[in-house]
């Protein structure tokens, strides 16, 4: 669960009640790359050469008799894996609560604090897209531990009276068979994203297969993309009530070009392994170019005050305006700190 929660978020009622369904995802707040990188995440995967071939061609979500015939012969196990969206309310519309995703996470199947494994004719019989429609969740769920109290199903669960928090309801929106080994001379197939050269598409390709595909060998939640702490939700959460919605974790450039950080799936060829990186923003308002930090204790310290002064120094020369929150006045005076924001964005 996750803790440590600022008085003036629980002092509102509905903060600590679980909404009524139906919920509206807006996936506008996850980067383009991610979302891309994640369309073609259903059935078996990572898919190869070695499975098309086997089925003929084309490959579906439930695996073709030829795969099955395929795996049988490799004695391989598979782990089913969940892609897991937390969110934060951000309004509705015609009556449909929106919601906006703050972390993206892979679960592994698992019981009794071990990750399941399934031969590939269970994979077969199972109805993934059935299970999908049932809106499995993980109730209790803390992105940033990776621990959770429940899994179960959204309706029912959320209806409109149960306490809890949004926040805390990983919301399962695909899941894929994650085979545990490969053939030597397995060739993986992916989908073409027009990388500007092939080295690029080759390392990219390296680290998505990394993240996506690396067996769990224990029960974790994997991060892909969104906030790294608490203190950042509950700065994103206050601002999502003043109807305000940054982007998470921005990269700014020395030139003052800013890009969505990827995380893992970029890695080594990421920007901010370039001698052009300025910083890396918790929180950032394109149009009106204002970058947000929640800073940890460790930026009290003076040497880390002295870079932070340098950095904030650098900004204002790109014409990008700084605010620094640290997580004490996060934790205990949240109003103050969102009205030093909305102040540096110029809204009253």
């Amino acid at each position: 669960m996750i803790e440590n929660r600022p008085a003036s978020l629980l002092a509102d009622p509905a903060y600590g009640i679980l909404p009524k369904l139906p919920l509206a995802l807006d996936w506008s707040s996850i980067p383009e790359l991610i979302r891309v990188a994640t369309l073609d995440l259903g059935g078996i995967q990572p898919a190869t050469k070695a499975m098309a071939e086997a089925a003929g061609g084309t490959l579906h979500d439930k695996p073709s008799d030829g795969e099955v015939e395929l795996f049988q012969k490799r004695g391989t196990s598979f782990q089913l894996v969940s892609l897991v969206l937390s969110c934060v309310p951000a309004g509705e519309v015609d009556g449909v609560l929106q919601v906006r995703p703050f972390a993206m996470t892979l679960i592994p199947a698992s019981k009794r604090e071990r990750v399941q494994e399934a031969t590939i004719d269970l994979v077969a019989k199972l109805d993934v897209d059935g299970w999908l429609a049932t809106e499995p969740m993980y109730a209790g769920y803390d992105p940033f531990s990776g621990g959770w109290s429940l899994f179960g199903n959204l309706p029912g669960y959320m209806d409109g009276e149960r306490k809890g928090y949004l926040d805390e309801m990983g919301i399962v929106v695909d899941q894929f068979f994650l085979a545990t080994e490969l053939a030597d001379d397995d060739e993986t197939l992916t989908m073409d994203i027009r990388m500007p050269s092939e080295q690029m598409k080759a390392r990219y390709e390296k680290h998505r297969r990394k993240l996506f595909f690396t067996p769990f060998k224990q029960v974790e939640a994997r991060r892909v993309w969104g906030a790294e702490t608490p203190i950042e939700l509950f700065v994103i959460q206050a601002l999502a009530k003043e109807r305000l919605f940054p982007a998470c974790q921005m990269l700014i450039m020395s030139d003052g070009a800013t890009f969505p950080s990827w995380y893992h799936l970029w890695n080594d060829v990421e920007f901010r392994h370039t001698d052009g990186l300025v910083t890396e923003a918790d929180l950032f308002f394109p149009d009106e170019r204002v970058a947000v930090f929640c800073d940890g204790g460790f930026h009290l310290r003076p040497k880390q005050k002295a870079k932070d002064a340098v950095v904030t120094e650098k900004l204002a020369a790109l014409g990008i305006r700084s605010v620094r929150i640290p997580g004490d006045e996060i934790r205990k005076d949240l109003p103050k700190a969102v009205a030093r924001v909305k102040e540096v964005l110029g809204h009253q």
